[in-house]
This record gives C-alpha cells, structure tokens and sequence, in this order.
C-alpha cells in the first residue's frame, strides 16, 4: 500500500469535508439574509459585521441547548434517523469533481510519489449512480424520524416526504439517461468534458432534461414550492417536531448540503462544470483554478435560485405534486430520453462539430 496516496486522500477527506460544513454554515445565512431582502427586512446583521458571526453563535446554541428526548420514543430509530441524513449528504460529495487535474511541481511530486493532484475523492464509472443510491437512502432517515418520534403530525410529515421524493426519483432519473446518452458516460468528469465545446443545457433534450432535473430537485431536497414534508402551517414542521438541539442540527445541516449538492450537479450535468470556456489558459497548470472559480460561479448561481423560488413561490397543495411528478414529469422524462435519442443519432455529431 502506497502510504503517500493514503494520507494524500485524507487530506482531502478533512478538507472537503471543512469545506462543507463552512459552506453550510454560511449558507444559512445567506439565506436569511436574501429572506430578509425579499421581504423588505434586514435579516440577521447582529453577531458581528453585516451578521457573519451568526452561523458561529448558531453553532454553539444547538452544541449547548438542552436536549429533551420525548416519552415513548423508538429510542434505537430516534438516535439513527439524523445519522442517516447527514451521512448520506456527506457521502455524496465524495463524487462530486471541482476542478480538473493539478500537475503538481516537481519538488513536491518528488516528496509525495505522484505528479497529478484530481481535486475529486473518488471518481468511479458509475459516479451518478452512485449519488443517487445514496439520496435514495436518505429518505430512511426522513421516514424512520417522523415513524420513531411517537407524534401523529411527525409521522404525516415522514409519509409525506417519502411519497414526494420516490415520486420525484423517477424523473430525475429520467433526465439524467438523456445525459447519458449526450455524453456517452456515467462519470461526472466525463459528462464534464464532454460540454467543452458545447454546454448541454444549449441542447433541445439538454434543455428539457434540465428544466425536469431542476424542479424535480427543489423535490428531492424537501424545498418550497414543494416543502409537504415540513409545512409549518399543517404540521408543526413534521417529520423533526420532537427533534432539538444537535439532533435538529444533522438534519438543518444535511438539508443544506443537499441543496448545495443539487447545485453542483446541475451545474456539472448542463452547465459545462468547470470548463474554462473559450479555451482561455488553455494548456497552462493554472488553468484548474480557473476552472475552479468558474464552477464556484455556477454552484454559487444555483445556490441562489433555491432560496429565490423559496422565498417567492407559495406551497403546492400535495395532490398538486403528486400530479406533477407522475402525470407531467415522468411521462416528459419518458419522452425526453427519445427525443436524446434521436437528436444523438442524427444532429450530435453535427453541433459538435460547429462548436469544436
């Protein structure tokens, strides 16, 4: 065993994941903040300069309050419900590419044993597959939470949420085959060079299959318009009611990691990733940081669209979702994947060739 590669993979390990729970943290309160805008109010602006100590004092409120464990709790279940949740919206940034491959200098290659860095942790064939298994399992914790909490509106909120996110697996699903077959691939950094010239979402299938993938994802991650899970006017938030302090918490967080998840799919899946376009620098080992800050851009663009539709679109009532996902979604995804089909067989070759 190379003990350079190991340590190396830890050191990315650690730092990924200090980089998303920075980024979660923050992100809670750029959502504030943005809440705050939209609706003509200043939003948190107390803890510190323009409030950016809140996510610190947050922090240290859910590690100190009290924890209260309701009577007649599954207590085994009660305790797993939010471990399942945060350890399926860890695990799946292990997949996730940001950024293309350092060539590393050669003092340093020659200390470590290797001379090209991939800022990804794992990259295996089936890289989009493998997301999705793991945001399927998330939605035992949603379900085991509402059913363990021994609460009538908790466990409305877990039936509820898992209706909604099996409704909306499908047609995700479904867009993501048609990007499969524009890109011949299942692995993100392939579907990622594969827009060099021409950015999927410029594509008629693309297009269709980004729009499906997009409002299925404000689904999946349990959003409004689309918040039946939580809906804080019929059930008293849901499936965490009887959830507090750091146990509240891995869900809070797990929530906001999946939205920022969502957010760098998209943008690798339609939007080119992090391709530096016009071919600038390229060529040049500087070239993956800029590629870097392009995908920042985007994911950064995505994270704002969440908490803008949040804050500006009313909930659906549940038949109205249901309807949506299974009489609208699926059949467009259905017809989605022929319509990729077909442009694959007669005009790919065609449009990429313009755009070369």
């Amino acid at each position: 065993m190379d003990w350079n590669i190991v340590l190396v993979w830890i050191i990315k390990t650690v730092g990924l994941f200090f980089i998303i729970i920075t980024g979660c943290a923050y992100y809670t309160l750029a959502e504030r903040r943005v809440a705050g805008f939209i609706q003509d109010r200043k939003g948190p602006n107390r803890a510190g300069p323009f409030g950016i100590f809140q996510p610190i004092a947050d922090g240290i409120k859910f590690l100190t309050k009290e924890e209260v464990f309701p009577i007649n709790v599954s207590k085994a279940m009660y305790f797993v419900a939010p471990a399942i949740s945060i350890i399926c919206a860890i695990a799946a940034w292990s997949i996730i590419p940001f950024g293309g491959t350092f060539v590393l200098p050669e003092s340093v290659a020659g200390i470590i044993g290797f001379s090209k860095l991939d800022l990804q942790i794992v990259n295996p064939d089936t890289g989009i597959l493998f997301m999705f298994a793991i945001s399927s399992l998330s939605v035992y914790g949603i379900i085991l939470a509402g059913w363990s909490s021994n609460n009538k509106y908790s466990l409305m909120g877990g039936i509820r949420s898992t209706a909604q996110m099996i409704s909306y697996e499908l047609p995700l699903g479904l867009s993501v085959v048609t990007v499969a077959l524009l890109s011949g691939s299942l692995r993100l950094t392939d579907i990622n060079d594969a827009q060099k010239g021409l950015w999927f979402v410029f594509t008629l299938p693309g297009f269709i299959a980004f729009y499906i993938f997009t409002v299925a994802a404000f689904a999946e991650t349990n959003r409004l318009p689309f918040d039946l899970a939580e809906a804080e006017s019929e059930l008293v938030v849901g499936f965490h009611t009887e959830y507090g302090a750091f146990k509240f918490a891995l869900f809070f967080i797990a929530e906001y990691m999946n939205l920022i998840t969502m957010s760098c799919v998209i943008s690798l899946l339609f939007f080119g990733g992090y391709n530096v376009p016009f071919g600038i620098m390229e060529g040049s080992d500087l070239q993956p940081l800029l590629g870097i800050a392009f995908f920042s851009v985007k994911v950064l663009f995505f994270a704002f669209l969440f908490m803008w539709v949040r804050w500006t679109l009313p909930r659906f009532r549940y038949d109205q979702l249901m309807n949506l996902g299974w009489k609208k979604m699926v059949p467009w995804g259905l017809a989605n994947i022929i319509i990729g089909a077909t442009y694959v067989v007669f005009w790919g070759d065609f449009w990429k060739g313009l755009f070369k």
